[in-house]
């Protein structure tokens, strides 16, 4: 009778250690698909900073090529680009060198979390 049991005991899991197998798979299952979620969530932020970026250059670009100078001050415009709308915060200051001037630039989407800046120096005239 002792041999019975020794070989009923060893011929499988009982139901405690398969509930205590599966919580810790299930935790196991939760924590990648929260990650799952945290990285699609963190490529799409990556995908708004980036269009930011070029945005933002975009933005210099046409400020250093254009032939009169920014008015001096803090202005604010909106501009569509990649089938989104942004909002570029300018502001333009004079610097020690009256024939140059500062002009800090920052990107944001109307809607989302990527934002872009540069600051940029350019002649005065």
């Amino acid at each position: 009778m002792g041999r019975d049991r020794a070989k009923r005991r060893e011929s499988g899991f009982t139901l405690l250690e398969m509930l205590v197998a599966l919580s810790v798979i299930s935790i196991a299952a939760l924590a990648l698909i929260r990650l799952d979620a945290y990285a699609v969530r963190t490529a799409g932020d990556l995908d708004e900073s980036t269009m930011a970026g070029i945005v933002v250059q975009n933005r210099a670009v046409e400020l250093w090529t254009d032939p009169a100078p920014p008015t001096i001050g803090n202005s604010a415009v909106g501009v569509a680009n990649a089938g989104r709308n942004w909002r570029i915060e300018q502001r333009v200051a004079k610097t020690a060198d009256d024939a140059l001037l500062r002009i800090d630039l920052l990107v944001r989407p109307e809607s989302g979390r990527g934002q872009a800046a540069l600051t940029i120096i350019r002649p005065s005239r």
